[in-house]
């Protein structure tokens, strides 16, 4: 008899063991467990003294989109803001649609305010992070997270997108997906240097809409480097992957010179720097590590200057997974992916980016000149990409309605 009920519960707990395994499992993790192995990046806290982001000293604008009576708002979570030789203003959209800003004037009442009227020249399904004029043209290549590398020539009367990289073929032959493509630049040359920051889509919302932040952080948890910094070249429309196995390629940036490409590498809280030409030619190297926060987009001025998004610091659950053993922290871990979405841990409320000189010598260092930042995102919030043009940054946000502009000095 005991022997009996005994084997009925063993048969019982295995049958169960398997149902979790084969059908709860996969459901609840999609893309695996956390892993254990995972490398920790170092990181530095934040100095909430610096507060020199602000609208205090006539840097920062906020450029609005001017309201249109009757009709929805068009500038809805512009990660990136793209200019073209002319200076005229782009943003691409949350609802994937590329505007161009008319009309611009400053606000009678307030010298920190712009408003413009903002016109749709194409939308389309999919959901545009990065984007960048081949120089010389109107021609814009577009990282979008669902579809991969785009291309669109707005000087057309009615411009439509181009798919261009969706896959690519690997060393091994094997054919690869680009299912995160998040930001992109154009070399002198016209190559084109894009990357693919995970192998985690982009989920949908009940909006309809898609949440590239969520995947950001299941990315994250999960810790598995699968981003990929990529080459395209126009002319042979072919594809290289010049780096693997990156956590989280993020933002890219080519210098003038096209000696090298810079790839924010989001969860290690670092830049890191791939010379393209030189005695390092080939080589991947960190260019600046230990930030005080996640970094984002990232672009450079002619003269080696690049400025670097940091949405947000480092939260309070990161840092006390830190201080615990790797197996507790993939444990911890693992039990928070399979929360529902809404009960995923949140940023913190934080606007900031750096400015970083870069060596043209591949022997010397890059330093970190100086730090932008409004600490408690008062004004100015979850900046994700930084673009410069004629000694202005104009700031991106996924959640902002609005462009900052800031003067340098």
């Amino acid at each position: 008899m005991f022997y009996g009920q005994h084997l009925k519960y063993t048969i019982s707990v295995l049958l169960l063991s398997v149902l979790l395994r084969k059908v709860f499992l996969p459901f609840l993790l999609p893309y695996g467990w956390a892993r254990n192995d995972a490398e920790r990046g170092l990181f530095q806290p934040i100095d909430y003294n610096i507060k020199n982001l602000s609208a205090v000293n006539g840097r920062l604008k906020k450029l609005y989109e001017r309201e249109r009576p009757g009709k929805p708002p068009l500038l809805i979570g512009p990660e990136t803001i793209v200019l073209d030789d002319d200076s005229n203003i782009y943003a691409l959209t949350k609802e994937a649609k590329i505007i161009v800003f008319q009309n611009i004037t400053s606000s009678i009442e307030d010298d920190n305010l712009i408003y413009a009227d903002a016109k749709v020249l194409t939308s389309y399904v999919g959901h545009p992070l990065g984007g960048k004029f081949v120089p010389g043209t109107k021609t814009m290549y577009i990282a979008d997270a669902l579809l991969g590398l785009c291309r669109v020539d707005l000087s057309k009367k009615s411009p439509k997108l181009e798919l261009v990289v969706s896959e690519i073929q690997t060393a091994a032959g094997e054919i690869s997906p680009i299912l995160y493509a998040d930001d992109v630049d154009v070399g002198k040359s016209g190559m084109v240097y894009f990357s693919d920051a995970s192998n985690i889509p982009p989920e949908r919302d009940s909006d309809l809409s898609f949440d590239t932040m969520y995947s950001y952080k299941l990315d994250f948890m999960r810790g598995k480097k699968t981003g990929r910094l990529l080459r395209y070249n126009p002319y042979t429309d072919e594809t290289a992957v010049l780096v693997n196995d990156i956590w989280f390629a993020n933002g890219v940036a080519v210098d003038a010179d096209e000696k090298f490409v810079l790839v924010c590498e989001t969860s290690m809280f670092r830049v890191l720097k791939y010379h393209l030409s030189g005695p390092k030619e080939g080589q991947l190297e960190i260019s600046v590590d230990v930030l005080p926060g996640h970094v984002d987009g990232v672009d450079c001025n002619p003269d080696g200057i690049c400025y670097v998004a940091i949405p947000s610091p480092v939260i309070g659950l990161s840092k006390l997974l830190y201080k615990l053993s790797k197996s507790a922290e993939a444990a911890i871990k693992t039990f928070v992916m399979m929360f529902p979405k809404w009960l995923s841990p949140k940023p913190m409320r934080y606007g900031g980016f750096l400015e970083l000189k870069t060596a043209s010598n591949g022997n010397d260092k890059d330093v970190i000149q100086r730090i932008f930042q409004d600490p408690y995102g008062e004004q100015i919030g979850s900046i994700t990409g930084v673009t410069e043009h004629k000694g202005k940054l104009y700031l991106g946000s996924l959640e902002n309605r609005f462009i900052g502009i800031y003067q340098l000095d």
